[in-house]
């Protein structure tokens, strides 16, 4: 069931990796995991988020194995939908623009979740497939919207003279993942997408994370890092799915957020210029939080972007 999905993830992957547009595939590739969903998997209700406000949330079912919830209100579930949706989506962003941002958020969501709720029932143990699939639809989408950036995953640091006598540093694992081995070389900040102004070498540092988690400090981090080596070159962007879990001893949906270690790291680690949902966490919606960092829906954040590269461009 999964096989067709894997097929077409690794070539869309391959086209976005090698610079061309594969948005209509990436697109594409969710029109097939709603397919597959629906020829072998159940559509079903799970429970609310217990709010306030309360929300519904459903998931995927097959032979027991359950998908992590996601809202049915911004999910497409019928193919032909979602099919004349996407194609929308393909033109707004042709013509440089978000278009009706309804659209932009529920094809978003439903592509990336289509995606994730397959993975979720058949191919559990690879946890890092569906974040890969979100860079490749939304690096995508921005290289089609802004034709004139550069898109790159890597900035380069400058060299930092360093003594000869250095602690020791243990050997890196052969096995270890791509992140931590371009973490330990010290000499570039390794991020999902980075959009750059050729003219003015200013950019928009856009991390995307299906779901924070623990990793929240890892955009900050970067943003400090960024802000010492480059001061008034780069800003960051965060954008992300949402930060909902299953309880199934209570039948609910649970939100997982840090707003104190959120506000703490925008206050005194480094300034990111938005956090950005396709569903908005309740508790990061409130004032308190969004009084210190501006949370805003997903179809947001090219406009965004673009108004922060428009006005370093001025300057």
């Amino acid at each position: 069931m999964i096989t067709n999905v894997a097929k077409s993830f690794a070539a869309a992957k391959k086209k976005y990796d090698r610079g061309d547009d594969a948005l209509g595939d990436a697109l594409a590739l969710g029109g097939t995991c709603l397919a597959t969903l629906h020829a072998h998997a159940t559509f079903r209700r799970f429970g609310l988020f217990a709010g306030p406000p309360q929300i519904e949330y459903w998931v995927a079912e097959d032979a027991g194995a359950l998908s992590r919830p996601y809202r049915p209100d911004l999910f497409i579930q019928d193919p032909a939908e979602f099919a004349r949706e996407a194609e929308a989506f393909v033109d707004d962003m042709r013509r440089r623009t978000n278009g009706d941002p309804d659209r932009f958020d529920r094809v978003v969501y439903t592509t990336v979740t289509a995606f994730c709720l397959c993975y979720d029932v058949w191919k559990p143990k690879s946890r890092k497939t569906p974040g890969t699939f979100f860079e490749v639809l939304i690096g995508s989408a921005a290289r089609v919207r802004f034709p004139g950036l550069a898109l790159t995953k890597h900035i380069p640091i400058k060299a930092v003279p360093v003594d000869d006598v250095v602690d020791e540093m243990v050997e890196v694992d052969p096995g270890a993942d791509e992140d931590t081995v371009e973490a330990l070389q010290g000499d570039s900040v390794s991020t999902d997408l980075v959009l750059a102004d050729p003219e003015t070498d200013r950019g928009a540092v856009i991390p995307l994370k299906i779901t924070t988690r623990e990793r929240i400090v890892q955009p900050f981090a970067h943003q400090r890092i960024l802000d010492s080596a480059y001061p008034g070159r780069f800003a960051s962007f965060l954008a992300c799915m949402s930060e909902v879990q299953r309880d199934d001893n209570s039948g609910t949906v649970k939100q997982i957020c840090v707003p104190g270690t959120v506000a703490l790291f925008q206050k005194h680690l480094a300034s990111l210029n938005g956090l950005y949902y396709c569903d908005i966490p309740v508790r990061y919606a409130r004032a308190d939080l969004g009084a210190v960092i501006d949370v805003k829906p997903l179809h947001r954040l090219f406009d965004d972007v673009e108004a922060h590269l428009d006005a370093q461009s001025a300057s």
